[in-house]
């Protein structure tokens, strides 16, 4: 891993550790503050209080009032943030390069004068109700949280980050004010400042905000040792839900342990290099778990994973089945997969595949300087003696001896945890109670991250100056290849990164009468090709630490490949292999079928999902190429044949439409031409991709489903919308923004969150593409309380169609807007995904350049006439799935 600027580290006379890197290819700085404090720090009775203390510190400060906070940040163009996990407490802002100190002026405010108004604290109460409901509508909330509390019996790892609801509803005032008071000290934090600064400048506006700050009384260190365990220990959870999963969980050693660096190797191993920073996604097709569970069909999802604790935590294996699979044949699998990893050393070709991918995550994790930051920190935290360069160093280090050595002393069946999340029918259990079948438990493998989330809130009282919109400096170079794709690419000096996509209009319009065959044949592009079958073209691509994704969308398929630069002339013809030579074969299909099927269930049994999928066939008319699920139906799904799949490739994978998209640290024009050798023999032109046009209803329609077991209900509202070339398009993007977006979910989030306290979220969207999307808006809220939620939705957007936004509200939305678009070009992945959009959608190369003075051209009169063209409340459609009525009266007796 290649070393950036150093970091400087310092600790001011008040015990604040202070550390700042420069990171200086982007205009943006990103500054973190860590608290040491989390679910780890909290007694029984008080579960939840560090996360619910969280949430304290977005609502105000004498100095900062409630909302001033998100208003101020949007007003520079940057993004705020916070959330809790098991050892820590965090937040951060990433700003653009003028505003990034108001960052310091932020927390060192909030860190000494949060308010705790007594109506605050009762409104968030209501809120983490809610929150904890939404993630209780997952079945597999429910297994984690089992699961994790029977493999701690001690320790408060055991306990979930949110709390249990019991706690949640009997928490004061005072003791969330106490807990603040006792952890939120200068000496009980780190800072960490990464981006486009100079550190010894950084450095003295540290010391001027936080310096005055004094120390406080350390906390009380935790006393709790978790003791050994001697047998393994099984729980089951029965509860209505599409398909059985499995979680596995053995404890392993803090994060400060010597064996940690080859227990994430073993992780790598098992299911492929995870991201060492926030975000991200995972590697490794060719990782032992794919191979024996994923690849035949037999699992949609089968991971192993790992968390950098302060204490010993969980390494987990985890698998979600299809629903024909029997559960011990599935278990069996995994034991004898974690069998071998005990008995057989790994061969060198494999640890060299596993090291590399683990190279690529911690490139990606230095790209930005929100990603950066977000590693230090966390290390700093959990590990302050290794530091990311430390780390990586023990990781190349890793033998296979060592493996073999972790893997005996950590996964033994004497020391696991097994459990297992079957469904049952739709009428079992005690009516949206789980039914628990062994010892009581909680979370899992993954950073149980109470919600990370973007935080928007109302106009405040006392408002900065206006300031200039950020901007946008690209120089993409663009022409046509020979065979007619249209070539866009983008040099990105600082990164490692190297980043080819292909946009193909060939999504899910193009189904016609056979919904879910534009998905299906997209999974199947890396399901094997004709030279190659997919257990050798995953090995490839692991060997060079490379990742392919396809996503299908309804107007495109992204065919995207990401490796590091010097491993792009290797990767580059197996992305041409995978785009142009499909083998299609019929056994991938069916596994790629029983997976389709696996996750249409699920999502039939998501609140969200529905609502959106009910929703979407409300406002376009059946036949329409937008009313159906990109995922497709059952009955399409259980029929597709391989002969439809070859024939939608042959027929729309063409490259006349196409755009290619490169971005990175790589030479533009050497990659050009290796391009244009890779893709020569893609030839042809697919038929045009029309949309046609829809009508809203005259008047809107309202229709309601039940789901069993789910303890909140899912409310949605719209209409449709304009295509993204639509001249109406922007001041109705920003009138979205007024509405549902800006500040703590802008108005709708204003109303229905802060002041009536009914939601975790409520907030708009507008969706866009080729053809006429839809403007949406959307909450998560306890069953009683769906028609309050649904008249303060509508009486927000007559309030907006009748006054508009105000001056300072559209100003704002514009620099949010345009802030949010700069931030989002910090890594090669952000760049490549931009000049697509730009080229997909005919907007001009020049567009993001010409963005601000676009959006200064908008006023209040335009985006309120937008907002009475579109968002008429008589024409909305409105739909509410949620819980049956008997879940919905036994969620309101007393929980026991």
């Amino acid at each position: 891993m290649q070393e950036g600027s150093p970091v400087v580290a310092t600790r001011l006379e008040n015990g604040l550790t202070v550390l700042v890197q420069s990171l200086r290819h982007a205009p943006v700085v990103s500054c973190w503050i860590w608290y040491r404090v989390g679910s780890r720090n909290e007694p029984p009775g008080l579960t939840g209080v560090s996360h619910w203390v969280e949430h304290m510190l977005f609502k105000g400060t004498p100095r900062f009032p409630p909302g001033s906070i998100f208003r101020q940040v949007n007003r520079w163009g940057g993004i705020l943030n916070g959330f809790t996990w098991l050892d820590y407490t965090a937040y951060f802002e990433t700003l653009p390069t003028p505003g990034w100190e108001l960052a310091l002026e932020i927390e060192a405010d909030r860190m000494v004068a949060a308010s705790f108004d007594p109506a605050e604290v009762e409104r968030e109460r209501t809120v983490i109700l809610s929150e904890r409901a939404g993630s209780e509508n997952q079945p597999g909330t429910y297994l984690r949280e089992e699961v994790v509390a029977a493999a701690f019996r001690a320790h408060p790892y055991g306990h979930p980050v949110i709390g249990y609801r019991e706690d949640l509803l009997h928490i004061t005032r005072d003791e969330l004010y106490q807990h603040y008071r006792t952890f939120y000290q200068p000496n009980n934090a780190i800072l960490v400042v990464v981006g486009d600064v100079e550190p010894v400048a950084a450095l003295q506006a540290v010391e001027h905000h936080f310096g005055g700050i004094p120390a406080g009384r350390l906390p009380p260190a935790l006393r709790v040792t978790e003791p050994e365990q001697w047998g393994e220990r099984r729980v089951t959870v029965r509860r209505p839900a599409p398909t059985a999963q499995l979680l596995m969980a053995w404890r392993v050693p803090a994060a400060s342990h010597p064996d940690i660096p080859a227990l994430l190797v073993l992780d790598a191993v098992l299911s492929g290099g995870k991201p060492v920073a926030f975000g991200g996604s995972g590697m490794g097709r060719s990782a032992r778990l794919y191979r024996a569970l994923v690849a035949p069909g037999l699992c949609t999802a089968a991971v192993s994973s790992m968390s950098l604790t302060l204490d010993p935590f969980l390494f987990t294996i985890s698998a979600t089945l299809t629903p024909l699979v029997e559960p011990r044949h599935v278990e069996q699998l995994v034991d004898d997969v974690v069998r071998r990893i005990r008995e057989d050393p790994v061969s060198e070709e494999e640890l060299a595949r596993a090291k590399r991918q683990l190279a690529v995550q911690f490139a990606a994790a230095n790209e930005s300087a929100q990603s950066r930051a977000a590693l230090l920190g966390s290390l700093a935290v959990v590990c302050p003696e290794r530091s990311p360069e430390q780390l990586w160093w023990e990781i190349e280090a890793v033998t296979s001896d060592d493996l073999l050595r972790v893997a005996n002393t950590y996964l033994r069946p004497e020391h696991r945890t097994v459990g297992w999340l079957e469904p049952s029918p739709e009428d079992e259990g005690s009516l949206g109670q789980a039914s628990v079948v062994g010892a009581r438990c909680v979370p899992l493998a993954e950073p149980e991250t109470v919600a990370p989330r973007s935080w928007f809130r109302e106009v405040p009282d006392n408002p900065a100056e206006p300031v200039v919109l950020p901007r946008v400096q690209l120089a993409p170079t663009a022409d046509y290849l020979a065979n007619g794709a249209y070539f866009v690419g983008q040099e990105v000096s600082a990164s490692r990164l190297a980043v080819v996509s292909v946009r193909i209009p060939a999504g899910a319009a193009r189904d016609e009468k056979r919904p879910g065959l534009a998905s299906v044949t997209g999974q199947l592009l890396s399901r094997g090709t004709r030279r190659r079958n997919e257990a050798s073209l995953n090995e490839e691509l692991d060997r060079l630490g490379a990742t392919l994704t396809v996503g299908v969308g309804r107007d495109a398929v992204d065919v995207s490949l990401s490796c590091l630069v010097e491993a792009l002339d290797a990767a580059l013809p197996l992305f041409a292999e995978v785009l142009l030579e499909p083998a299609f074969p019929a056994e991938q299909l069916e596994s790629v079928r029983q997976q389709a099927l696996t996750a249409l269930r699920q999502a039939e049994q998501s609140t969200r999902a529905r609502a959106d999928a009910l929703l979407r066939a409300l406002i376009y008319p059946p036949g329409h190429p937008y009313h159906h699920r990109v995922l497709g139906t059952a009955e399409t799904l259980e029929t597709l044949s391989s002969e439809e799949v070859r024939a939608f490739h042959e027929t729309f994978y063409r490259p006349a439409g196409a755009v290619v998209a490169v971005a990175g640290g790589v030479n533009l024009g050497r990659v050009r031409a290796s391009i244009e050798q890779a893709l020569v023999s893609w030839q042809g032109e697919a038929p045009r991709l029309t949309i046609p046009p829809v009508e809203a209803s005259v008047t809107g329609q309202r229709r309601s489903e039940s789901l069993p077991a789910k303890q909140q209900a899912d409310v949605a509202l719209g209409i449709v919308a304009v295509p993204r070339q639509h001249p109406d398009f922007e001041a109705l993007r920003l009138a979205n923004v007024v509405l549902g977006r800006l500040g703590l979910m802008g108005r709708i989030g204003a109303r229905v969150r802060e002041r009536s306290g009914l939601a975790y979220y409520a907030a708009s969207t507008l969706e866009t593409g080729v053809g006429p999307g839809y403007w949406s808006a959307y909450a998560g809220v306890a069953p009683v309380h769906v028609e309050r939620v649904i008249a303060e939705i509508v009486e927000e957007i007559e309030r907006f169609r009748d006054e508009g936004p105000e001056a300072r509200e559209l100003a704002d939305a514009k620099t949010a807007l345009a802030g949010t678009i700069v931030l989002g070009l910090a890594t090669a992945g952000g760049v490549a995904g931009a000049l697509l959009d730009l080229a997909f959608y005919g907007l001009g190369l020049d567009y993001l350049e010409r963005l601000p003075e676009l959006l200064a051209g908008i006023d209040e009169t335009m985006v309120r006439d937008a907002a009475l063209r579109y968002f008429d409340p008589k024409r909305l459609h409105i739909v509410v799935v949620g819980p049956s009525q008997e879940t919905v009266l036994s969620a309101s007796e007393p929980q026991r």
